[in-house]
């Protein structure tokens, strides 16, 4: 599992909207939407914000992470 599908997984579960996380991170909906539906590459300070704006720890993605994840711009 790629780490944004992880995120999404995430979010979903805590029930966390969109809209929320843009007016707390600045990245469009729209742009929140298309990475994690795997239509656009979500940069790292675009995952650190989210994280950091839904209160997701570094152990919650642990396991979704590899080298060959962050090769590909995962």
């Amino acid at each position: 599992m790629k780490v944004a599908q992880r995120i999404k997984e995430i979010v979903d579960d805590r029930g966390v909207t969109y809209t929320s996380i843009s007016s707390k991170t600045g990245i469009t909906v729209n742009a929140i939407s298309q990475s994690f539906a795997g239509k656009r590459k979500m940069s790292a300070d675009e995952m650190i914000a989210i994280c950091k704006a839904v209160n997701i720890d570094l152990s919650d993605l642990q396991n979704s992470f590899s080298f060959d994840d962050a090769r590909k711009g995962a």
